[in-house]
């Protein structure tokens, strides 16, 4: 039987698998503390929460400073990663922000979206060059401090499609993008993920390097079992939606969901997961009918 660790290594380079791996891209701490019942959500916390779930997979983002300015560096990107890198089966994925997450942090929604209309100005290259320079340097430390994938968060899409035109994408975003990874090539995988439609960009992410996509929403028109058809290199992780789990109450549509997750695990290069990840209100008994009727322990 493979470790959580091995499974998710197996599921993105799609070789035979034990069980469907599944895991969370964002785990609230309020909801842990909820649930758990407890004053305050370190790693004890977070580990027993993922543990009861069964997941194999932990997502460890970040504590960026606040502030206008993205940084040149961070001393201590992410606490408690040897704890789960050397204490727990897991596999540690690391979650980093991107030039779309970084500019609204920084400038505001209203004002970034002015200054992507002026893609080409100095404020906006100079933005990118600061984004990539901190990126490559996080995951060259955090590869050598044991992470064993990248998540590239950058929600580049609305429900309808693109924020921006793919042209301008591919001249200023996905050249800079392909060198953060450069970083990764060759020693450990890296996804990304964006909320949206960004069906028309898919080929050019995967000429950045990245391994696999994480968030399918059905009701943007990310259908996951026409994507797999169309790219079969690429891991999918995620799928499951907010209603998913509040109907897995009706036998019907349980059903239906449990048949989709068989076919998706297909073949492999599949992660069980939600869309959104986890937060309070989230509906947990019907995650877990779910994994049940997905034959998942």
């Amino acid at each position: 039987m493979l470790n959580s660790q091995e499974r998710v290594k197996a599921a993105i380079s799609r070789q035979p698998l034990d069980r469907i791996p599944r895991g969370e891209l964002v785990i609230d701490d309020q909801l842990i503390r909820r649930h758990l019942n407890s004053g305050s959500v370190g790693f004890e916390e977070r580990a027993a929460f993922i543990e009861e779930l069964g997941l194999d997979l932990v997502t460890l983002a970040p504590a960026y400073p606040g502030g206008p300015e993205i940084p040149g560096r961070l001393e201590a990107p992410l606490p408690d990663l040897e704890r789960w890198v050397l204490e727990t089966p897991l596999f540690t994925f690391a979650l980093l922000d991107g030039a779309f997450g970084w500019g609204t942090r920084t400038q505001g929604y209203t004002e970034f979206l002015m200054m992507l209309s002026r893609s080409s100005s100095r404020s906006c290259r100079d933005l990118i060059e600061k984004v990539e320079k901190l990126n490559g340097a996080l995951i060259d430390s955090l590869i050598g401090r044991g992470i064993d994938g990248i998540i590239m968060a950058d929600d580049i899409a609305y429900t309808r499609g693109l924020m921006v035109s793919p042209d301008m994408l591919r001249e200023h975003f996905f050249p800079s993008l392909a060198r953060q990874l450069e970083a990764a090539w060759g020693r450990v995988p890296v996804f990304f993920h964006s909320d949206g439609n960004y069906t028309q960009i898919i080929p050019d992410l995967i000429g950045c390097g990245f391994r696999g996509l994480q968030c399918f929403e059905r009701q943007a028109g990310m259908e996951p079992r026409e994507l797999k058809k169309s790219y079969p290199e690429l891991c999918l992780w995620g799928t499951l939606e907010v209603d998913d789990l509040e109907r897995a109450g009706e036998p019907a549509h349980l059903e239906k969901l449990a048949s989709e997750i068989t076919a998706l695990s297909q073949g492999q290069g599949f992660i069980l997961g939600t869309t959104c990840g986890l937060f309070p209100g989230i509906d947990l008994p019907g995650l877990k009918a779910i994994y049940r009727a997905a034959g998942l322990p």
